[in-house]
């Protein structure tokens, strides 16, 4: 008679002790993806302040242009620089009292204070441009966030 071992066999082979412990790659996946997301947020940034640089050069060139004709007008004698008689100068240049605010690109803000004068033009709201020329014709720059051509002669820099 056959005798039958009570003794139960597995047929599933026994862990190798030897083998690696898998790891799981979650720690490179959070890395990965923290990089990734930094990389778009930089490039939307990029993007979304793509045309202020040339928002910037209308603003300086306004300014630079605005500057020619007060010297224009200073040259033809005029006495007393405001509004009105820039606008007779230089009709392509909006210009306003220089109490009154700078409203975009082409809107010059023009403040006398005895020889000196000072103009503000605005390159986006909160963002203003100043030029600041003095009774002994030093010339001074500023930016700001009001944009008034009194605003424009505190200006004290030497450059934007």
């Amino acid at each position: 008679m056959p005798v039958h071992d009570d003794t139960l066999t597995s047929t599933t082979p026994a862990p190798d002790a030897d083998a690696p412990v898998r790891r799981s790659n979650r720690g490179f996946f959070l890395v990965a993806g923290a990089i990734v997301l930094s990389c778009l947020f930089v490039v939307i940034e990029i993007f979304a302040n793509f045309g202020m640089k040339d928002t910037i050069a209308h603003a300086e060139y306004t300014l630079t242009k605005a500057k020619t004709a007060i010297g224009l007008a200073q040259d033809r004698g005029t006495e007393t620089l405001d509004a009105t008689r820039m606008t007779a100068v230089e009709p392509t240049l909006l210009w306003v009292p220089g109490d009154q605010a700078s409203t975009g690109l082409e809107v010059v803000s023009l403040a006398t204070e005895d020889a000196a004068w000072g103009i503000a033009v605005q390159a986006k709201p909160g963002a203003c441009f100043y030029l600041h020329r003095t009774g002994s014709a030093d010339v001074f720059y500023g930016v700001g966030t009001v944009c008034t051509g009194e605003q424009a002669l505190q200006a004290t820099d030497p450059r934007w």
